[in-house]
Protein backbone atom coordinates (compact mmCIF):
# COMPACT_ATOMS: atom_id res chain seq x y z
CA UNK A 1 0.00 0.00 0.00
CA UNK A 2 1.26 3.46 -1.26
CA UNK A 3 -0.06 6.58 0.57
CA UNK A 4 -0.19 9.62 -2.20
CA UNK A 5 -1.26 12.84 -0.57
CA UNK A 6 -2.67 15.93 -2.88
CA UNK A 7 -3.84 18.96 -2.51
CA UNK A 8 -6.48 21.49 -3.36
CA UNK A 9 -5.71 24.78 -4.72
CA UNK A 10 -8.67 26.74 -5.93
CA UNK A 11 -8.08 30.19 -7.51
CA UNK A 12 -10.81 32.35 -9.14
CA UNK A 13 -13.36 28.94 -9.42
CA UNK A 14 -10.51 27.09 -11.11
CA UNK A 15 -8.50 24.41 -9.51
CA UNK A 16 -4.70 23.43 -10.02
CA UNK A 17 -3.83 20.28 -11.71
CA UNK A 18 -0.41 19.44 -12.72
CA UNK A 19 0.38 16.93 -15.59
CA UNK A 20 2.85 14.51 -15.47
CA UNK A 21 4.63 12.31 -17.84
CA UNK A 22 5.65 8.48 -17.21
CA UNK A 23 6.38 6.03 -20.01
CA UNK A 24 5.02 7.97 -22.56
CA UNK A 25 1.57 8.85 -21.82
CA UNK A 26 0.32 11.82 -20.03
CA UNK A 27 -2.37 12.42 -17.28
CA UNK A 28 -3.26 15.11 -14.88
CA UNK A 29 -3.06 14.96 -11.04
CA UNK A 30 -4.42 16.98 -7.79
CA UNK A 31 -0.69 17.88 -6.91
CA UNK A 32 1.05 15.78 -4.19
CA UNK A 33 3.15 12.89 -4.29
CA UNK A 34 4.05 9.88 -2.19
CA UNK A 35 4.54 9.87 2.03
CA UNK A 36 7.91 9.47 2.79
CA UNK A 37 8.43 6.75 5.88
CA UNK A 38 8.20 8.80 8.98
CA UNK A 39 6.90 11.82 7.50
CA UNK A 40 3.27 13.37 8.56
CA UNK A 41 0.95 13.65 4.98
CA UNK A 42 1.26 17.32 5.90
CA UNK A 43 4.97 17.80 5.54
CA UNK A 44 4.86 16.09 2.51
CA UNK A 45 2.48 17.69 1.01
CA UNK A 46 3.95 21.07 1.12
CA UNK A 47 7.94 19.31 0.14
CA UNK A 48 6.18 17.89 -2.70
CA UNK A 49 4.15 21.10 -3.65
CA UNK A 50 7.97 22.54 -3.52
CA UNK A 51 9.18 20.06 -5.52
CA UNK A 52 6.71 20.37 -8.07
CA UNK A 53 5.95 23.87 -8.67
CA UNK A 54 8.76 25.96 -6.21
CA UNK A 55 6.06 27.19 -4.14
CA UNK A 56 5.57 27.14 -0.21
CA UNK A 57 2.06 26.32 0.97
CA UNK A 58 -0.56 26.19 4.17
CA UNK A 59 -2.20 23.49 4.72
CA UNK A 60 -5.87 23.74 5.73
CA UNK A 61 -8.90 20.81 6.28
CA UNK A 62 -8.90 17.50 5.29
CA UNK A 63 -11.58 17.47 2.27
CA UNK A 64 -11.50 13.77 1.31
CA UNK A 65 -10.13 10.66 1.20
CA UNK A 66 -9.42 8.22 -1.78
CA UNK A 67 -8.70 4.83 -2.21
CA UNK A 68 -7.36 4.05 -5.28
CA UNK A 69 -6.59 0.52 -6.65
CA UNK A 70 -3.85 0.45 -9.44
CA UNK A 71 -3.27 -2.15 -11.90
CA UNK A 72 -3.46 -5.59 -9.62
CA UNK A 73 -0.71 -5.11 -7.21
CA UNK A 74 -0.71 -1.53 -6.10
CA UNK A 75 -3.46 0.33 -4.08
CA UNK A 76 -3.31 3.74 -3.16
CA UNK A 77 -4.94 5.68 0.26
CA UNK A 78 -4.57 9.44 -0.85
CA UNK A 79 -5.72 12.18 1.56
CA UNK A 80 -6.84 15.34 0.67
CA UNK A 81 -6.13 18.59 1.91
CA UNK A 82 -7.30 22.33 0.92
CA UNK A 83 -3.79 24.38 0.29
CA UNK A 84 -3.55 27.88 0.19
CA UNK A 85 -0.75 30.18 -1.05
CA UNK A 86 0.45 33.63 -0.62
CA UNK A 87 0.67 33.99 -4.18
CA UNK A 88 0.05 31.85 -7.26
CA UNK A 89 1.58 34.26 -9.61
CA UNK A 90 5.15 32.47 -8.96
CA UNK A 91 4.05 29.08 -9.93
CA UNK A 92 6.71 27.55 -12.06
CA UNK A 93 7.98 23.82 -12.92
CA UNK A 94 10.34 22.42 -9.90
CA UNK A 95 12.96 19.66 -9.52
CA UNK A 96 10.54 17.11 -10.26
CA UNK A 97 10.84 15.75 -13.86
CA UNK A 98 7.48 13.87 -14.43
CA UNK A 99 5.81 17.65 -13.77
CA UNK A 100 5.80 18.80 -17.75
CA UNK A 101 3.00 21.49 -17.28
CA UNK A 102 0.23 23.01 -14.58
CA UNK A 103 -2.88 24.93 -15.14
CA UNK A 104 -5.79 26.11 -12.77
CA UNK A 105 -9.18 24.91 -14.88
CA UNK A 106 -12.70 25.75 -14.26
CA UNK A 107 -15.34 22.73 -13.89
CA UNK A 108 -16.36 22.72 -17.46
CA UNK A 109 -13.11 21.90 -18.28
CA UNK A 110 -12.54 19.11 -16.70
CA UNK A 111 -14.25 16.83 -18.56
CA UNK A 112 -11.74 16.19 -21.35
CA UNK A 113 -8.28 15.61 -18.78
CA UNK A 114 -7.36 11.98 -18.14
CA UNK A 115 -6.84 12.67 -14.40
CA UNK A 116 -5.54 9.92 -11.93
CA UNK A 117 -7.19 8.42 -10.12
CA UNK A 118 -10.42 9.43 -12.01
CA UNK A 119 -12.46 11.97 -9.46
CA UNK A 120 -13.43 14.23 -11.97
CA UNK A 121 -17.23 13.99 -10.98
CA UNK A 122 -15.72 14.95 -7.21
CA UNK A 123 -13.97 17.65 -8.30
CA UNK A 124 -16.50 19.18 -10.53
CA UNK A 125 -18.55 19.03 -7.59
CA UNK A 126 -16.49 20.45 -5.14
CA UNK A 127 -16.04 23.71 -8.16
CA UNK A 128 -19.76 24.05 -8.62
CA UNK A 129 -21.25 24.21 -4.99
CA UNK A 130 -17.55 24.43 -2.75
CA UNK A 131 -18.21 20.51 -1.52
CA UNK A 132 -18.20 17.29 -2.09
CA UNK A 133 -20.52 15.36 -0.47
CA UNK A 134 -18.91 11.73 0.06
CA UNK A 135 -15.32 11.54 2.42
CA UNK A 136 -14.08 8.60 1.14
CA UNK A 137 -14.04 8.21 -2.11
CA UNK A 138 -13.36 4.57 -3.77
CA UNK A 139 -11.86 3.93 -7.51
CA UNK A 140 -9.89 2.08 -9.79
CA UNK A 141 -6.77 3.52 -10.91
CA UNK A 142 -7.41 3.22 -15.03
CA UNK A 143 -4.27 3.26 -17.23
Amino acid sequence: MRVRVAGVLLKGGAILLVKHRKRGKNYWLLPGGRVQLGESTQDALKRELSEELSIDVEIGELLFVVEAIKGRDEQIIQPTFSISAKDTDVLKLGADKRVVDFDFFLHDKLGDLIIYPDIKDELIELLKSGNISHKYIYKKWID
